[in-house]
């Protein structure tokens, strides 16, 4: 398989073009060739398809593309190409499997095939901003206090002693180091001190304050995980691959980050679905990932839970997890907030695809789109265990039945979805518990999803 060295030459020699023509002239065409030549069709009325001829069949247009279009780095203006070969070598020798944690939290994140009755990597927690040191501590106990879970994403803090984050600056230094040392203490008063944190750095835009803040003093270890971006579509740049060469150097987890567009470049559902798993063999070559972190969203919408994304998590999941060695966390954004049941049902449905479509592991699905400051509580990271393991229980077209009646309840109402309640208006900041109602609301959405067939332990 190419080493790392050998993908950076074809950055320095690569074929040059501008942007503009890798997107219009290249990135397009290409992918509508492919998606031609290999048939590749949505099928509106079954959102979880369940056929692996077409999963395969899949996995080969996400080769064809690859091999086709490449990856075009930004700082060179060049584009890294690959052979069908090349691909096809490093897929034949991916490890299939990533290690992290230590110590009695030590673990193993492995494959999962379409139907397979096995409990995904259960990964629960997000990078969204965070007001407060208590309060991210808080989440991080939270998530750790829940048995079943095996790695854990933190937030990240919008200031430092006051000072706004911003991109580069020694504030974003100072709070990375202080995020990561503040998820690690929360960890230890958890008694779950081995417990691998696989979004790093949360708070670091910047590739030098990665590196920097990722030095062992500050509290991190090879066996937690880092995040490598792609850039959409199709795109990487310097501060990516500097991320890449310092972490390969020192032996860490690289998690190789993608987030394909529905509605962008990528087109509709089938094309984007050749997007999303040609990603994952991206991150194998260029980003050289332990494992993936994937997030498909809709360009109109900015989340992951209409019909034609949860289609293409679905489509992409299954010729991935058929035919690409790769542990791929598969991540959703909802559009309804916590405190809602647009959030319940749309977690539901968005876990069910997932996971009986094969998802190496699934994270908890992240409410508001993401956007909304202290907008996550640990009480959607317990519903998305639950809702995980009920679903590995479930074949492809029990899932498939399932998600059409929870289309139903909230497919309309997406545009329009609440953004729901911060953590502060769920949970008491001193004593880290939920409230009442949030209780009660939980339980009430359990009993109708047990009620429509979910089968909760």
């Amino acid at each position: 398989m190419l080493n790392f060295l050998d993908v950076y030459e074809r950055v320095l020699k690569g074929p040059i073009m501008s942007e503009q023509d890798f997107d219009m002239k290249v990135f397009i065409p290409a992918l509508r060739r492919v998606v031609k030549e290999y048939g590749i069709q949505y099928d509106k009325e079954n959102p979880v398809p369940n056929d692996d001829v077409s999963a395969d069949n899949l996995f080969d247009a996400a080769v064809d593309f690859l091999s086709q279009v490449g990856v075009y780095c930004q700082d060179t203006n060049r584009v890294i190409q690959f052979s069908k070969e090349e691909i096809l070598d490093a897929v034949r020798e991916a490890p299939g499997k990533c290690f992290a944690g230590e110590g009695k939290e030590a673990g193993v994140f492995r494959m999962r095939k379409p139907d397979e009755a096995k409990t995904p990597w259960l990964h629960v927690g997000s990078g969204i901003v965070a007001t407060s040191e208590e309060l991210i501590t808080n989440l991080i106990e939270g998530y750790a206090s829940i048995a079943e879970v095996d790695s854990i994403s933190i937030s990240a803090l919008d200031s430092i002693r006051g000072i706004p984050v911003m991109a580069g600056s020694p504030a974003e230094l100072y709070a990375a180091i202080r995020g990561s040392k503040i998820g690690r203490e929360a960890l230890r008063r958890a008694g779950r001190l081995g417990l691998p944190i696989m979004n790093l750095i949360s708070t670091a835009a910047a590739s030098v304050t990665t590196i920097a803040a990722s030095a062992p003093q500050f509290g991190l270890r090879p066996t937690d995980g880092w995040l490598v971006g792609a850039i959409s579509e199709m795109k990487i740049d310097f501060g990516a691959m500097n991320k890449s060469a310092y972490l390969l150097n020192w032996g860490a987890n690289v998690g190789a980050e993608s987030s394909p567009i529905l509605g962008g470049y990528c087109g509709g559902p089938a094309g984007t679905s050749v997007v999303s798993t040609a990603y994952i063999l991206m991150g194998l070559l260029v980003q050289k990932g332990s494992y993936q972190l994937t997030f498909p969203v809709h360009f109109r919408y900015g989340c992951s839970t209409t019909r034609d994304v949860l289609w293409v998590v679905a489509a992409s999941c299954q010729a991935a997890s058929r035919n690409i060695p790769m542990p791929v966390i598969w991540l959703g954004y909802m559009a309804g907030g916590p405190n809602t049941k647009s959030y319940f049902y749309e977690a539901a449905a968005y876990l069910l695809t997932a996971v009986t479509s094969g998802a190496p592991s699934v994270q908890t699905p992240h409410p508001a789109k993401a956007v909304k400051i202290d907008g996550i509580t640990p009480m959607e990271a317990r519903f998305g265990v639950e809702m995980a393991i009920a679903a590995s229980k479930l074949n492809r077209e029990q899932a498939n039945k399932l998600v059409i009646q929870l289309l139903e309840k909230y497919e309309s109402q997406i545009e329009t979805a609440s953004t729901g309640s911060t953590y502060q208006e769920c949970y008491d900041l001193t004593t880290g518990k939920p409230g009442e109602a949030y209780i009660q609301l939980f339980n009430k959405m359990k009993e109708e999803l047990a009620e429509m067939g979910v089968p909760f332990e």
